[in-house]
């Protein structure tokens, strides 16, 4: 079982919005309104990057269905002209 390396452009998403929640939660604690909503901010950045890894995978896969459908579509052609021949 191989393990799967992890990009780190995909670990920053969640560790920005584990470290926001660590200052949202003592912002809260302290009474820190600034220190709370840039919590926020920074779990609402990770969120967004979490989004943005997942279309871009996404996309990947759809390119991949696409490619493969392309190779059968030559190969089906090929085929069918060699039975013409």
């Amino acid at each position: 079982m191989q393990i799967p390396r992890i990009d780190p452009k995909n670990a920053l998403g969640l560790a920005d919005k584990v470290v926001g929640l660590g200052k949202e939660i003592a912002g809260s604690l302290t009474g820190q309104d600034r220190l709370k909503k840039a919590g926020q901010v920074q779990q609402e950045k990770g969120t967004e990057r979490l989004k943005a890894v997942e279309s871009e995978l996404d996309a990947k896969a759809h390119q991949t269905k696409a490619n493969a459908a392309a190779q059968a579509q030559k190969t089906a052609q090929k085929q069918k002209e060699v039975v013409n021949s």
